[in-house]
């Protein structure tokens, strides 16, 4: 609560630095959105994350298939262990433990491929997001429009913007 003071705070104070005069024609309208309850609650979202669930399944399904085979190894050595011949139980333990290694590598590659499938979903969410604030912004008139969670300036009406007079502040 306290982030989204300080931000309306500093937010009304660049608007007095930019200038009454910009803005004085029109009303000051700022405008505030909770990111975390639209990732809760959109349904474009909800469809992103059930993109994400699909493509863990699927990859969850070839690492138990991997985790079973490796299991049936493993009882096979138990049972049959004292049975068989040193040379077989010797042969039997190294696919054991190539089996193993090929099972973590498996893993590690699947909660990669997960994260960055996860990142380029939560990218897509924000490119949505952001158009929908800047057509909320346009349409409706707000000044600023900040995100609650990130205390960030998401949408800012052009004629706050100052550049052009900066730059011939400065030349």
């Amino acid at each position: 609560m306290k982030r989204i003071f300080v931000t309306a705070v500093f937010a009304l104070f660049v608007i007095g630095i930019i200038g009454v005069s910009q803005v004085s024609a029109q009303a000051i309208k700022i405008g505030v959105y909770d990111s975390n309850k639209i990732f809760q609650e959109s349904k474009t979202i909800a469809g992103y994350n059930s993109e994400l669930s699909k493509s863990i399944e699927a990859k969850r399904a070839v690492l138990v298939q991997k985790e079973n085979a490796l299991r049936q190894l493993v009882e096979k050595l138990k049972n049959d262990g004292p049975t068989m011949g040193a040379a077989d139980k010797k042969a039997l333990e190294e696919k054991i433990v190539n089996e193993d290694k090929e099972l973590k590598r498996l893993r590690e590659d699947v909660e990669q491929e997960l994260r960055k499938v996860q990142a380029e979903l939560r990218q897509k969410a924000l490119i949505d997001i952001n158009q929908a604030v800047k057509q909320i912004g346009e349409k409706e008139n707000y000044t600023i429009i900040l995100d609650r969670n990130g205390s960030t300036i998401a949408y800012f009406r052009d004629t706050v913007d100052i550049t052009g007079k900066i730059i011939n502040q400065m030349k």
